[in-house]
């Protein structure tokens, strides 16, 4: 019996070290070292997670990632092995634009939201707060995950892309950071947003290369700048995921962004 617990205290204090010691090389503290493992464990077991290429996202500065959404499990499915081609290891933290009420709730959905330095967005889209604090962590040298669809593809997951909404564009011009496209391949879906964590499927993603918009970069940030931006992003991910992609635009929720943040 004795053995026993000496044992079982014993592998309790490897585990803990073990930990520490990961939390340590990861570099980014322990609420989003937890919270990485977590998905790791979730996308590892019930996503059957792969990667159908190499990770291209930087080691160090700034960057936007865009993805299509088809999951309420597609911030953490992009984040997952996003350290591959590190040259060292370490987690980074990509803050995703998040709707705001998940942000405040209390519990764990709320703090996993705050300790992901997600950037709460309100659903009537007006407030050009959240935009602006974007660009001033992309100025800052931080990622930036956003799903220009806007909202969960529902209608036409499989075959074609949501319009992408031109906000995707402004920061991308405004902040002159590289914007790489990730596809994703059979995210779970529900209409339960426990029950699609705890579903199974085989999920990939597949990454392309960081897009050159620079041809924009000293013009006026007018609409049809902006839409044409907007386009050409959203063909990478719709070319990337061999489906269709339209460019009727959608009123985006933080329209005439240009005459509001212009300098």
């Amino acid at each position: 019996m004795t053995s026993g617990l000496y044992w079982l205290a014993g592998t309790c204090v490897a585990i803990l070290v073990a930990a520490m010691i990961s939390i340590g090389r990861s570099g980014a503290g322990w609420g989003v070292w937890f919270c990485y493992m977590t998905g790791r464990l979730q996308t590892r077991i019930f996503c059957r997670w792969k990667a159908n290429n190499a990770c291209p996202f930087p080691e160090e500065g700034p960057a936007i990632i865009v993805a299509n959404h088809t999951s309420p499990v597609d911030p953490v499915i992009v984040w997952m092995r996003h350290f591959a081609s590190f040259r060292k290891y370490r987690i980074r933290v990509i803050g995703f634009m998040m709707a705001r009420e998940y942000y405040l709730q209390r519990g764990p959905v709320g703090w996993v939201c705050r300790t992901m330095q997600s950037i709460p967005v309100a659903r009537a889209g007006r407030d050009m707060g959240p935009v602006k604090e974007a660009l001033k962590r992309l100025e800052a040298g931080h990622l930036l995950g956003l799903f220009p669809e806007g909202r969960l593809n529902d209608k036409s997951p499989d075959s074609q892309l949501l319009a992408g909404g031109t906000g995707v564009a402004w920061l991308a011009l405004k902040s002159r950071v590289p914007v790489i496209p990730v596809f994703i391949h059979n995210a779970p879906r529900s209409k339960s947003m426990i029950r699609v964590f705890f579903k199974f499927t085989r999920t990939s993603v597949t990454y392309g290369e960081p897009l050159d918009l620079s041809k924009w970069y000293d013009t006026k940030l007018s609409h049809e700048v902006l839409s044409a931006a907007t386009d050409q992003i959203m063909s990478a991910i719709a070319q990337l995921g061999g489906i269709e992609y339209s460019s009727a635009f959608r009123e985006y929720k933080v329209e005439n962004t240009s005459n509001e943040c212009s300098d």
